[in-house]
């Protein structure tokens, strides 16, 4: 398969994500939610695939986007939004992905506010995929572009006391020194 063809069936997509996806992790998860989805990177796979796809970002601009691109789907399946405060019922979504978005709460309560709400739409035995900055691996980070790091006691707090189990062990990438980026697969208990 030539390049421009794999790009064609998914995308610019994370490629953390697309190991998930060639583990079958979405299989049976028909119902998708892309959290912080930006432009839509992440969602060609999906939209290809015949998943029921929803997203939703803080910029309205990259929403206008994601309508003008896909005029076909319901305009409600991509919202601008935050995720704080996430619109859709309880237990709507089987699989979630948030990535590149959790490091960009506030604060530590922000950023739990944000996976209780996560949390709050996931099914049960449902996944949800998290890529986010992280301290892990760095004793000290120079990179000021994210507000909030993923810490071991983060992780810990999230597997024991918050309802989910993890997929598959923790994985971390440190990015030339500056930062160190860590992939969460959970699944809700």
């Amino acid at each position: 398969m030539h390049y421009s063809e794999l790009n064609k069936a998914v995308g610019n997509i994370d490629i953390y994500l697309l190991d998930q996806i060639l583990k079958g992790r979405f299989e049976g998860k028909k119902r998708v939610l892309d959290a912080g989805c930006g432009e839509g990177r992440n969602m060609p796979y999906f939209l290809n695939n015949g998943y029921d796809v929803y997203g939703i970002d803080s910029n309205p601009l990259a929403i206008k986007m994601l309508h003008m691109m896909h005029k076909t789907i319901p305009k409600d399946h991509f919202l601008d939004g935050k995720l704080e405060m996430l619109p859709w019922k309880d237990y709507f979504f089987d699989a979630i992905i948030c990535s590149a978005v959790l490091h960009f709460a506030q604060d530590r309560d922000a950023f739990y506010e944000m996976i209780e709400e996560l949390k709050r739409v996931l099914n049960q035995q449902g996944i949800l995929f998290i890529r986010m900055a992280s301290t892990i691996g760095l004793e000290k980070t120079n990179d000021d572009s994210f507000s909030y790091l993923l810490t071991l006691e983060d992780i810990n707090r999230l597997v024991n006391s918050s309802g989910f189990e993890k997929v598959e062990p923790i994985k971390t990438v440190l990015v030339e020194g500056q930062r160190s980026m860590a992939t969460l697969v959970l699944s809700k208990s």
